[in-house]
């Protein structure tokens, strides 16, 4: 008698909150090997989902179908200095991007401050970073190759299959496998990034002007502590003298202080909760770090070991006082006890349909929550206090809504369903999970 194949090992995602043993997991490294992926899913009658990096924290990648890594499809197609157009494979992590796009004078216009994403993951569950003036990275995109359910591969652009377009550059991965984007980027350029403290009132109450004056700023609030650490960064040119602190200066403050120490005192906040506030109040004293002066790269991104849970809501803009007032007096009256800070950041409005910044300039608030401890009690407050700003979710992010609330806070919310359901009629690319956001 024949030994019946191995199940392939539980896969998770980045926090730990979501685990999943596929049928089979895939690694193609062609396009044929793609196509042959969607059709042995489509013969099978089994999902397919795409994993990139496996950053989400939902269950946006997870299927008991087919695993398919773009791990083998990475790299730089073509980039234009002339146009600031490159084409890049989906399997594409942001931090070999940004070296690939060096030699060539280019760089992405914004990034987060965590690159270790795939270009395609990001696309498609809304990944951004923050200044008044970007927008995320779905709206860089100017024209996608995908394979289909069906097995073709297509190109689509705003002038070429303009609905699917639409729809898939920010897909949640239920279009199609993405091949190859297409990005619009800028010329090179250094950041200057300057943090400081200062009172919850000041950094709060100016938030909306702060963030207008800067090019990239974001807030950094410990709940229930009376301050708020400023993070403000300004575009130099490419040219500009690169400033950083000494190397061991650093490796102290971000190796040994903002990852071993705080995992340290994170793990015993989780064992001993009223050690929460102390530690709280002890990380929003000193989180602010010294200027720092380097290629925008470098300075966007901070290494991020400690894990952690997360849900992100983006609400317009002009709420956003009321929204942290609304938190501060809710997180007070239930006495919270949670290590990690809020992140506050803003985006430019944009046009994509299932984007969180669709149709107004937005205001991100983050919530997290220490992997080992659990996140849903806090983080379901945070959804609740935000609901009546019309926030909207993170796809990638945890949240507990579904199609019903979702159709309200998206405008093209039911074009986008009949462009999915032309595009993939037998639901290869859809499983449960998906079946509950989207309906």
């Amino acid at each position: 008698m024949s030994t019946p194949p191995r199940r392939p090992a539980r896969h998770r995602t980045w926090s730990g909150a979501v685990r999943w043993s596929p049928q089979q997991v895939l690694r193609p490294t062609t396009t044929d090997g793609v196509v042959a992926a969607v059709r042995t899913a489509r013969a099978r009658g089994c999902a397919l989902r795409v994993l990139g990096a496996g950053h989400s924290f939902s269950a946006l990648a997870a299927t008991d179908g087919i695993t398919l890594s773009l791990d083998g499809l990475q790299g730089l197609v073509r980039a234009d200095p002339r146009t600031g157009l490159a084409t890049v494979r989906g399997g594409t992590r942001l931090w070999v991007l940004a070296d690939l796009l060096a030699p060539h004078g280019l760089a992405l216009s914004v990034m987060g401050d965590i690159d270790r994403q795939s270009l395609a993951g990001a696309i498609q569950t809304g990944t951004h970073g923050t200044g008044a003036r970007f927008t995320g990275f779905a709206a860089m995109v100017r024209a996608l190759r995908l394979v289909l359910a069906d097995g073709s591969v297509v190109e689509t652009s705003p002038s070429r299959d303009p609905q699917l377009f639409e729809a898939a550059r920010l897909g949640l991965g239920t279009l199609g496998v993405v091949l190859e984007v297409t990005v619009q980027c800028v010329p090179r350029y250094r950041l200057e990034l300057v943090e400081r403290t200062v009172p919850w009132d000041a950094g709060v109450g100016g938030f909306l002007a702060d963030s207008a004056r800067a090019d990239h700023y974001e807030l950094f609030w410990f709940p229930r502590t009376d301050r708020v650490t400023a993070r403000t960064m300004h575009r130099l040119p490419a040219a500009a003298p690169r400033e950083r602190p000494a190397r061991a200066l650093e490796l102290l403050q971000q190796e040994v202080l903002g990852n071993g120490v705080w995992e340290a005192l994170c793990r015993g906040a989780a064992l001993a909760p009223p050690l929460s506030r102390p530690v709280a109040e002890l990380a929003s004293l000193v989180f602010a770090g010294p200027r720092v002066v380097d290629d925008s790269a470098a300075v966007y991104v901070a290494p991020r070991r400690v894990r952690f849970h997360e849900s992100e809501w983006a609400l317009p803009a002009e709420c956003a006082e009321e929204a942290l007032a609304a938190l501060r007096e809710r997180f007070a009256a239930e006495r919270v006890r949670v290590t990690f800070p809020l992140e506050i950041r803003r985006a430019a409005a944009d046009d994509v349909w299932l984007s969180t910044a669709h149709g107004r300039d937005t205001v991100y608030i983050a919530a997290h929550r220490y992997h080992r401890e659990e996140p849903g009690p806090y983080l379901l407050l945070v959804q609740r206090t935000l609901a009546r700003f019309g926030a909207r979710p993170h796809w990638g992010k945890m949240h507990w809504l579904g199609a019903r609330e979702l159709s309200q806070r998206y405008p093209r919310f039911e074009e986008f369903r009949a462009v999915r359901a032309a595009a993939d009629p037998d639901g290869v690319f859809m499983t449960p999970y998906l079946r509950h956001l989207l309906g």
